[in-house]
């Protein structure tokens, strides 16, 4: 695959939907297929993606400079106990800081700052009795972000081959221009690509490197590394809507948070990670019912991986 870019998101207003690689591949599959119809989703995401030689591969979306804390920090080095407990939450990092942890050195923890604000909003819902907010509806939250920053931007890394560059730009022009994950109907999502691609090599240049670092949400394939240091979390997803009459949910989906960290054995990839099928996506009946209508869905759970050197438990 090509070198490392970056590329820089300005959002228009708030989000629902967390700025995860995987959300983010579906996203710009479904907006792919608006425009250019089934034959290009299958040719330019969905084969590829089985194939594992996926054209392009993104990271999470990062707010401003930011990097995601690795996994290992809060045990690789002598940090005081109080420190521990904190460090387990630290949830962002500089760039200079991710440099220092690649390179197998201890970071200076600078403060990031606040980056994203999480808030809720109230919604009424609707009682099925009256289809009306009357007696039988109550109040519920509806949790949203923005930047702290008004003029703030997000950092998306991808990684492309055979052409992948191209389609990644323009799938995610669609995507902005139609807003990205839930309430993107009532302008939540929305945002403009801030300049183009610029190269990144400063995340690649670790000499030694025997370890990567994740920056996307993925789940690993079969026959990767094992040995290492990750968040877990359980994703609980839907289709969208518009490949079925009704919403179609999937199967809950183990996920490693970015900033996952392996020890490797063997020569670094670029990517790790594999594509989740119909089959451990989808109940037997929702895919027979897909399937009646030429429809087989595939969730694309690749990490975009970075180079460290890993610490052995001798290392000060």
């Amino acid at each position: 695959m090509d070198t490392l870019v970056r590329l820089k998101l300005k959002p228009l207003g708030v989000w629902t939907t967390p700025w995860q690689a995987d959300s983010l591949l579906g996203a710009m599959a479904c907006a792919w297929a608006r425009s250019w119809g089934q034959d290009a989703l299958q040719r330019d995401f969905l084969e590829p993606w089985l194939a594992h030689e996926p054209l392009f591969v993104i990271s999470d979306a990062f707010p401003g400079d930011s990097l995601p804390a690795p996994a290992s920090l809060p045990l690789w080095w002598d940090w005081p106990p109080e420190k521990r407990k904190d460090l387990k939450k630290y949830r962002w990092m500089t760039m200079a800081d991710f440099c220092r942890v690649q390179e197998g050195k201890k970071p200076n923890l600078e403060d990031p700052g606040i980056l994203i604000r999480d808030r809720v909003r109230l919604r009424n819902t609707i009682s099925r009795v009256s289809n009306t907010t009357g007696a039988g509806g109550a109040l519920f939250e509806v949790p949203f972000s923005n930047l702290s920053k008004p003029d703030g931007d997000l950092t998306i890394f991808a990684r492309a081959a055979n052409g992948g560059l191209r389609i990644l730009l323009e799938a995610l022009e669609m995507l902005g221009q139609t807003g990205y994950g839930a309430d993107s109907s009532v302008g939540h999502g929305g945002f403009e690509l801030d300049g183009g691609p610029t190269p990144c090599p400063e995340l690649d240049n670790v000499p030694g490197a025997d370890g990567f670092t994740s920056l996307s949400t993925f789940q690993p394939a079969a026959t990767d590394p094992v040995e290492g240091f990750w968040r877990l979390f359980v994703k609980y997803g839907k289709l969208a809507p518009e490949f079925h009459y009704k919403a179609v949910f999937k199967r809950p989906q183990v996920m490693l948070a970015a900033g996952a960290c392996f020890r490797t054995k063997h020569l670094l990839k670029p990517f790790y990670g594999a594509p989740i099928g119909p089959e451990r996506l989808l109940s037997k009946s929702a895919r027979e019912s897909l399937a009646a209508c030429g429809i087989h869905p595939v969730q694309a759970a690749f990490g975009l991986a970075v180079p460290m050197i890993w610490r052995g438990e001798t290392d000060q």
